[in-house]
Parts: structure tokens; C-alpha cells; sequence
């Protein structure tokens, strides 16, 4: 790790309330997410020291050129639109402390003081707790000399609020009767998002003209394993006239957004550590000459199932709240799993959760019926 600044004296309350703040940082963030924000410590001489485990030169964000603070900037806010979408889940899944203290960080995030770390954003002096209150300084009341002219004011303000009253009341007709047997209409409240489960596997989204570009993103937590969990999204494609085609990265496939498929991976991590997830773009505008699409995932390395992986993705289709799906864990050695279908219903987009699992990629095309021909060999490297 490497210190970034040392801050004023701290005592021993204000640091234990930044270590728990630290412990659901990294209990529910991804790592990149979580080094956004610079952790806490105390030094030999009782002051706070920033300290970050990114590594490359840092330098304040006052030092960056123009072009190196818009990427920086760039950065910062893609995280923090993704931690906002974690608070979602969270409150989703009634883990409201997390969400809480999560969300009280992300408001305080809005005007930090930032650090490039070889390129990545790094924010300091992150909720930090309000200093005891000064010390009372009694002080003469001015409005002594005063009171006379204040208390001319309030009378006619007193004046003023009675005739404006009687103007209101006098010149607006009385309200019409209200029929207590007719229910009053409330409008109705979008949900932030919505959570296909068991009970509730689909959702149905109305046809429109251009659907525009739906994103999908899958992430997963580290966990208690010990070799760090890679993850990949892919998905197979129906055109109506039957064609069929598909995006992964184990295939060296990754798709066009602009011409058939009409899908784009937006890159394969090949370590398996972006603390992004992984994306997958839809182009909605073509939605109209796509029958449907199969979203699925593998695992390349780091575990042998999906327990405790808590594999989520969340599609993203504008103008509606996100759609959120997570994989029931499965202690089998199956390292496919089918995780949601997009199908085209009359125009529409019917979003269904599958939540199945299958030994390889092979299985799951042959049990959905697909066809594709499978070649061994592929691999990421």
C-alpha cells in the first residue's frame, strides 16, 4: 500500500467508525469499487493518514492535465453509478444497514477530494464525522434596541397574513362534495427496480418504436474463495428469419453493435478482477428483427460451482427501472449457467428468469434447443 496525505489528530471512536465503514466497503463491493475509497489509518503520531492499495504514481487532481481529469472524472462517476445500483440490491435483499451506510457514503462522495492512482480515481476524506461543538460565545442580543420597530413588524405582518386569509376564503368557491363510496385514484409509483425470482420469473415490457441500447451487466463476489473468481457473459441470438448467431470472448467472438448480431461484449476480462462486472450491449433499435436472446454464463476459473459466487446481472433498458436477476447457488460441478432470456413477444420484451445449470456449453445449447456446432480448444489466452 502507499500513503496518499495525513490528515488532522484522530481519536479512537472517529477511526473505529471508519474501520466499519471500511469492512462493508469491501464486504459488498467488487475490489475496484472498493479502492475507490482510500482507507483510513492512523499514524505513530495519532494523526489520519489516506492510504490506497492501487498502484502507480499519484497525483492530486489539481495536478492532472485537462485530458487526464476528464478520464478521472469519467471513472469516478461510472463507479459510483454502479455503487448506486448496488444500494438497490441491497435494499432489494432487506440488507437496509449496508444499504445505509453505503448510501450516506455515496452522498458525501459527490465533492471529495480526488487522486489519480495510475490512472484510477481515489477519493479522501470520505464521510468524515463532524468535530465536537465550539464552545458557547455569549453575545448581547443587537435586536434589544430594536424590539419596538420588531414588534411594529410583526404586527403587520400579523395584518398582512389575516386579510390575505379573508381575501383566499371569500373569493374560492367551496370545494365539490367528495362521494366517500368512490375510492380516490393514487398514482402510481415506479419501483426502483425489479427482482426476478421463483415467484416472480418474468416481466413484460411493452412494444415501442426503438427500444434503444438495452446494457446488461454481470458481477459476483470473491467470497471465501481462495483463487480469484473469473466470470464470463455470452448469449445466443434468433433472428425471425431464423439465423442464429451469438457473443462470447471464449469463442473470440465478441459481436457488432451496428450490424447483425446486433450484439457487443465490451471486453473480456481476462483476469477475472474487474471490480465493473462484465458488459453485454443489446442494439435495441433492431429489436423488431430479433426473435430472442439467450444470456448465460461460465466459469473459467476460481471455483468449481456457483455457491457463494452470488452471480447477479442487471439488464438495463431505458426509460425502465433495472431488471435484476441472481443464480440460486448450486453445489454441483456444472460451470454453465443459464441465467435470463430476452424473447419477442408480439413486439414486446419479455424478460424471463431461467436459473438452470449445465455441465458445459454444449449441454446448454442442446437442452434450449439452439444447434450451434462446438468446436474443443477454445481458450481465453
Amino acid at each position: 500500500m502507499q500513503r496518499l496525505t495525513t490528515a488532522a489528530p484522530i481519536d479512537e471512536a472517529t477511526l473505529t467508525i471508519y474501520e466499519e465503514t471500511v469492512a462493508i466497503i469491501h464486504r459488498h463491493l467488487p475490489p475496484s469499487l472498493a479502492l475507490l475509497y482510500a482507507t483510513a489509518r492512523r499514524g505513530s503520531q495519532g494523526h489520519l493518514e489516506w492510504w490506497t492499495e492501487r498502484q502507480g504514481l499519484a497525483k492530486p487532481f489539481s495536478a492532472l492535465s485537462d485530458a487526464e481529469q476528464s478520464v478521472v472524472q469519467s471513472k469516478r462517476q461510472q463507479y459510483q453509478d454502479i455503487l448506486a445500483g448496488l444500494i438497490e440490491q441491497l435494499l432489494a435483499r432487506g440488507e437496509e444497514h449496508s444499504a445505509h451506510a453505503l448510501q450516506r457514503l455515496l452522498t458525501h462522495s459527490r465533492d471529495l477530494n480526488c487522486y489519480s492512482v495510475g490512472g484510477e480515481p481515489v477519493l479522501i476524506n470520505w464521510a468524515i464525522v463532524s468535530e465536537a461543538p465550539l464552545p458557547p460565545v455569549i453575545v448581547i442580543p443587537w435586536w434589544r434596541r430594536f424590539l419596538p420597530w420588531l414588534l411594529l413588524l410583526l404586527l403587520l405582518l400579523l395584518i398582512a397574513c389575516a386579510w390575505w386569509w379573508w381575501h383566499k376564503n371569500a373569493l374560492t368557491p367551496p370545494p365539490p362534495p367528495v362521494h366517500h363510496d368512490v375510492p380516490a385514484a393514487t398514482p402510481a409509483v415506479a419501483p426502483a427496480s425489479t427482482n426476478l425470482t421463483q415467484a416472480n420469473p418474468s416481466i413484460n415490457l411493452e412494444k415501442r418504436k426503438d427500444f434503444g441500447r438495452i446494457k446488461i451487466n454481470l458481477t459476483w463476489q470473491q467470497g471465501s474463495h481462495k483463487e480469484p473468481i473469473d466470470l464470463d457473459i455470452a448469449a445466443f441470438i434468433r433472428f425471425k428469419n431464423g439465423k442464429i448467431s451469438g457473443a462470447e470472448a471464449l469463442s473470440k467472438f465478441l459481436g457488432n453493435y451496428d450490424k447483425p448480431p446486433y450484439l457487443l461484449l465490451q471486453q473480456d476480462l481476462r483476469e477475472g478482477n474487474d471490480q465493473d462486472g462484465e458488459w453485454l450491449f443489446i442494439n435495441g433499435s433492431h429489436w423488431q428483427d430479433i426473435d430472442e436472446v439467450l444470456i448465460y454464463s461460465f466459469i473459467y476459473g476460481g471455483a468449481d460451482n456457483w455457491q457463494g459466487t452470488n452471480a447477479t446481472i442487471t439488464i438495463y433498458v431505458p426509460d425502465q427501472p433495472p431488471i435484476i436477476s441472481t443464480l440460486t447457488d448450486s453445489n454441483q460441478r456444472n460451470n454453465v449457467a443459464a441465467i435470463a432470456r430476452l424473447k419477442n413477444v408480439d413486439g414486446n420484451i419479455n424478460v424471463e428468469r431461467l436459473d438452470r445449470f449445465f455441465p458445459d456449453r454444449k449441454s446448454l445449447d442442446k437442452h434450449y434447443g439452439w444447434g450451434f456446432e462446438w468446436t474443443p480448444g477454445a481458450s481465453k489466452k
